[in-house]
Formats: C-alpha cells, sequence, structure tokens
C-alpha cells in the first residue's frame, strides 16, 4: 500500500466547530450540575473555572472559524493518518488482547511494517521493551496492566 494518495479535507474548519461542540457540552454540564455563582454565599461554586474556560473555548473556536473560511483545504497524504490510525487500533488491541500483547504487536507492525527495518532490528526492539515493561513496570512497581476481553476470559475475571 503506497502512502502517495492525497485528500483535502477542511480539518481548519472542521477543528473548530468540535471545539465550539465540545465547549457548549462542558458549558451546559457546568451550568447545569455545578451552577457557576451561589448567590447566598457570594462565592464561587464548582462549575466556576469549568464554565469559564468553556465559555472561552467557544469564543475562540467561532473565532478560529471565522479566520479559517478564508483559508484553503490543507492536503494530507495517506500517510499522514498512519500514527492516528496506529493509535486508534492501539487502544482497540488494548481492550481485546491487553497493554503488553498489544504492544508487542504494536512494536512489530511499526518497526517491521513502517519504519522497514530488518527482523533483527525487530525483535531486539520487541525484546528491549519486554524488558523494560515487565520487571520495571509489572513486577517492581506492581502496575496492573489490562488483560483484555480474552485475557479475562481466560483468566476468569
Amino acid at each position: 500500500m503506497k502512502g502517495n494518495k492525497s485528500v483535502k479535507l477542511p480539518t481548519q474548519q472542521l477543528i473548530p466547530v468540535v471545539g465550539l461542540i465540545i465547549g457548549l457540552l462542558f458549558l451546559l454540564k457546568g451550568i447545569k450540575d455545578y451552577g457557576f455563582w451561589n448567590s447566598t454565599t457570594h462565592t464561587p461554586t464548582a462549575g466556576f473555572f469549568p464554565i469559564i474556560i468553556a465559555v472561552a473555548l467557544c469564543l475562540l473556536s467561532v473565532l478560529a472559524f471565522f479566520q479559517s473560511i478564508k483559508k484553503e483545504k490543507v492536503e494530507y497524504t495517506l500517510r499522514n493518518w498512519y500514527v492516528p490510525f496506529g493509535f486508534v487500533l492501539f487502544i482497540a488491541a488494548i481492550y481485546i488482547i491487553g497493554t503488553v500483547p498489544s504492544t508487542i504487536l504494536f512494536i512489530i507492525a511499526w518497526v517491521k511494517g513502517y519504519e522497514k527495518m530488518s527482523w533483527k532490528t525487530t525483535i531486539i526492539c520487541v525484546i528491549f521493551c519486554l524488558i523494560i515493561v515487565i520487571p520495571i513496570f509489572t513486577m517492581w512497581l506492581g502496575i496492573p496492566f489490562p488483560v483484555g476481553k480474552i485475557g479475562e476470559l481466560i483468566l476468569g475475571y
């Protein structure tokens, strides 16, 4: 699969719209669940700063949207999307098979598939990461990595 194909997307307009939607959601959540100001004690409530940040996000998103209308669409090649797609697949794999197996598969796919390194280099990278993850994080620090749905089925969680 070649990464030379390109697509023009209006991301300079889409990102401010998404920012506006997120700002409005947090604004409504802050007002509805936490409030803005306590009128009896004349003090701010728990929603004071989140509401201020949400309003600022909404205003800046609208400003960014109107400024982006003048700009032309950005052209993206397929190769630019490998990192976001890889991240989404990595998160999905953690949910399904767990953190350590997902990390191994991700390193193999990235080093061998994307970087086009030799199998020797790929195996060295996998072993190095396993030496860091298993003894340090799992055994010494005792971090309980997710085992995934398949691991839960096998271990009987």
